[in-house]
């Protein structure tokens, strides 16, 4: 007679015990899935929102300064061996240990510009990566994609009379923007055409007031900002994204000042800290649930288990009658627990799959499902397993251990 045989007849004479077991696994299996899926998914979102902050690592030029004061008045400091930013250092930055965590590079030359006898500051970017890095820009009209074209703030196309705002959008010459679904006045186009540096500029675009400094400033190409304001490859700052999933900002941040030993590399740490403190308590929580769900499924399959001796005393005493070793006794009960618990894994991480998946857009902004993960599924069977047998073993060895013809005597 086989072991396996011994075993499905075993589970077949006692399927309410079985029952029990599986459905105790799986609640507690399904508990931790769920959570793991949710957690997963509110992590995505959270990364997702606070990367709508923009650059959260600047860089800028290191330069050695001293004030000049005299009885407490201070004057404006003396600063000396300025290295300017370059277009070299952005494949500098781009090879670093952790490059690939950088989401966005976003490299920026300001300088005043005067339009029709009015100062105002020119940003020169790569304007496709400035967009994506602010996300809350409504651009209306659209981004600039010729070295001839300007985008500009709400206030400096009002001081320019590029546009005004108007109640009806019945006009042909009406700026349009599709990127927000609130109702705000459109944007009459007054005039194109603006004289920068001796040459002639086309506005395409002009970005919604947003209440920062964004609304009086000028941008452009970065290689057309360079020509204008003749500085031809150099930076006045570059803007680093790297709020990405798991990022190591201090590594981060320790790589670029290794690669830009003159410049100075600075963490916003405010939106890095947000973001690390509301991931690691949601992490924190999903580990204490998933760890007090383990040790309940334990005691739970350890007191059925240690029941289960008790009940089959006699068996084990006929097998051992028949000849059956101590160790064919412990692999009958280990058999047995791997694959109760095997199946409690499996039913669990069925339904912990399908509650994340339903309950994950009651629980995000965006309405956003949790997605089944292969690696969270097998290990979700993994620990069933574990749990079953670890708690099956001690139950195993005590019933091995039964006197065959003392236990031939229980009834």
């Amino acid at each position: 007679m086989r072991l396996i045989d011994i075993v499905i007849g075993s589970l077949r004479r006692r399927k309410g015990r079985m029952a029990f077991i599986i459905i105790g696994l799986a609640v507690g299996v399904g508990t931790v899935v769920a959570l793991r899926s949710l957690t997963a998914t509110m992590e995505q979102e959270i990364g997702a929102q606070l990367d709508q902050y923009g650059a959260n690592i600047v860089i800028v030029p290191k330069a050695s300064s001293q004030e000049l004061s005299y009885g407490g008045v201070t004057l404006s400091a003396a600063t000396f061996d300025l290295r300017q930013l370059t277009d070299e250092d952005i494949s500098r930055i781009k090879s670093i240990k952790y490059a690939n965590r950088l989401s966005l590079i976003a490299p920026k030359l300001l300088g005043a510009v005067d339009i029709d006898g009015q100062k105002f500051l020119l940003s020169g970017a790569q304007l496709d990566q400035e967009v994506r890095m602010k996300q809350w820009w409504q651009v209306v009209g659209r981004v600039p994609d010729k070295a001839d074209e300007l985008l500009l703030g709400y206030e400096a196309a009002q001081k320019l009379g590029v546009i005004e705002a108007v109640k009806s959008a019945d006009h042909d010459s009406m700026l349009h923007s599709d990127h927000t679904s609130v109702r705000q006045p459109e944007l009459k186009l007054l005039r194109t055409e603006l004289t920068l540096g001796g040459e002639e500029f086309r506005v395409v675009g002009v970005i919604r007031e947003t209440g920062a400094q964004d609304d009086r400033m000028i941008f452009a190409g970065l290689p057309t900002a360079q020509r204008v304001l003749h500085k031809p490859g150099e930076l006045s700052l570059i803007e680093v994204s790297a709020l990405c999933q798991g990022c190591p900002i201090d590594d981060i941040v320790a790589q670029l000042s290794a690669a830009l030993p003159e410049a100075k590399v600075s963490a916003l740490q405010q939106a890095v800290r947000a973001r690390l403190q509301t991931v690691e308590r949601l992490s924190r929580f999903s580990t204490a649930l998933s760890v007090v769900m383990l040790l309940i499924g334990f005691v739970m399959v350890f007191i059925t288990m240690m029941n289960s001796v008790v009940e089959r005393t006699r068996e084990v005493g006929v097998l051992r009658a028949l000849g059956f070793r101590k160790s064919h006794i412990v692999r009958i009960f280990m058999i047995e627990a791997a694959l109760i618990s095997l199946l409690g894994g499996l039913l669990g991480w069925a339904v912990g799959a399908l509650s994340g998946v339903l309950s994950a857009p009651y629980f995000t902004e965006t309405g956003a499902g949790a997605k089944p993960s292969l690696a969270l599924a097998l290990a979700a069977l993994a620990a069933a397993v574990i749990v079953g047998v670890a708690s099956s073993l001690y139950p195993a060895i005590k019933a091995a251990k039964l006197d065959p013809t003392e236990a031939l005597r229980y009834y």
